[in-house]
């Protein structure tokens, strides 16, 4: 079994309560996103993601049925920063970068794109108050 200091904690979704580790050299493309493997389900904000075999699990389990044919499968994982040890989140998030910041679609305190200006265009997103 690999040291405390090389595994990491990862669920299938932000929020699923089955909770799986694995080794830190099995995890491949580490990046930040805001949909889960399998379900496909959307997170309030961006995650960090990867890609491991479904049998390199050591300890626990994550939301994955083996169903859709023999095994290993490939499957994307989240890590929840709580799960883990502040070091390891620290190292992977200088492996990913920070999180990308989230963009902003209330245009009503900003001034509108160019191309909407020229086009007399409105926002299609709307405030509860204008609508």
């Amino acid at each position: 079994m690999a040291e405390q200091s090389d595994t990491v904690f990862i669920r299938r979704q932000w929020n699923d309560w089955k909770i799986g580790k694995v080794e830190l050299n099995k995890i491949k493309g580490l990046h930040w996103d805001t949909i889960s493997g399998g379900v496909q389900a959307p997170s309030p904000r961006p995650f960090i993601h990867g890609y491991i075999l479904c049998t390199d699990i050591i300890e626990g389990e994550v939301s994955h049925s083996c169903m859709h044919g023999d095994k290993p499968h490939s499957i994307k994982v989240c890590v929840v920063k709580k799960d883990n040890h502040k070091n390891m989140f620290e190292f992977l998030k200088q492996i990913v970068g920070e999180p990308p910041k989230p963009v902003n679609l209330n245009l009503k305190h900003k001034k509108k794109p160019a191309a909407m200006r020229e086009l007399k265009i409105k926002p299609a997103i709307r405030n509860v108050e204008e609508a």
